[in-house]
């Protein structure tokens, strides 16, 4: 355990001095913030008010709506950036170091693991707070057991995502690359989580495909959660075909060949997305040879 926090604290320290790396695990968040104010928030709020009226609850909702999406998009862009380490001890030629040490591989790929789940834990949560800033100024605050369902549900998306991500590190050769791979993910993140372009104006055959991705599972758990309370403001004296339309255009229903996911089967999704990939990393650090 002690050579475990060793190398986490090494990897903290590593992160945090590579500024470029800092900044570009907020890009995405960055983008959408730019298209809530220019674009996303506008088109939504005029979809509402022509139904619900003009009422004050209107931009609770789409403020709630937007920072969800933005949380759920930090918790895949900066486990990225933090699992960039990796790239970096490889191209360095520090694996033959830990290689011919007694550290085991599964200690190793925990300590790049722990580190991206710190480090992610830690930015997200700033974004949270942010957005519940932004929330604030026209509806309330998450508190008590929301608050705690929020913080979960944040917390295992950033392991889920770390784990796919340190998998496909270790097919990465250089730095190079991987930030192509960040800058290409950065990019359609918020495509596959229905977040540039809300997901239910998309053809059936394309919204099949996107809702198999775990981002969109994220999403929605998070939305669901973020977004109960501006919902029933928002919605209370709606016609309940218009409410159900709204889920299904704006992401809070994953459906899947006319299936539409509970919040277990969604979360169980993302449990076991989180083991496969962490149990094919370490089964691919074990065959790893010296370089």
């Amino acid at each position: 355990m002690k050579i475990l926090g060793k190398l986490v604290v090494r990897n903290l320290k590593l992160y945090l001095r590579d500024k470029g790396a800092v900044f570009f695990s907020f890009l995405s968040v960055i983008i959408i913030i730019l298209m809530y104010v220019f674009f996303l928030g506008k088109m939504q709020m005029d979809n509402i008010t022509n139904e619900v009226g003009d009422i004050d609850g209107v931009g609770w909702l789409v403020s709630s709506w937007i920072m969800a999406g933005l949380v759920t998009v930090s918790t895949v862009t900066i486990p990225l950036g933090a699992i960039g380490i990796l790239i970096d001890d490889r191209d360095k030629g520090l694996f033959n170091d830990f290689y011919t040490s007694p550290i085991s591989r599964n200690v190793l790929a925990l300590s790049y693991l722990i580190s991206a789940w710190v480090i992610g834990f830690i930015m997200v949560l700033l974004n949270y707070i942010i957005g519940q800033y932004v929330v604030l100024s026209g509806g309330e605050l998450l508190l008590g057991v929301d608050l705690l369902m929020m913080l979960g549900l944040i917390m295992l998306s950033i392991m889920a995502f770390s784990s796919f991500f340190f998998y496909i590190a270790n097919f990465v050769k250089t730095r190079n690359a991987y930030a192509t791979l960040a800058t290409l993910t950065g990019t359609f993140v918020g495509f596959l989580g229905g977040i540039y372009i809300p997901i239910g104006i998309l053809s059936k055959n394309v919204q099949n495909v996107m809702n198999i991705f775990p981002t969109a599972h994220a999403v929605t758990l998070v939305r669901r959660v973020y977004m109960e309370d501006a919902m029933a403001d928002v919605f209370q004296y709606a016609d309940p075909l218009f409410v159900e339309e709204y889920k299904n255009i704006y992401g809070l229903n994953v459906q899947m060949f006319d299936h539409i996911l509970t919040n277990f089967e969604m979360f169980l999704s993302l449990v076991l997305f989180m083991l496969i990939f962490y149990v094919l990393s370490v089964l691919k650090l074990s065959k790893t040879k010296l370089q």
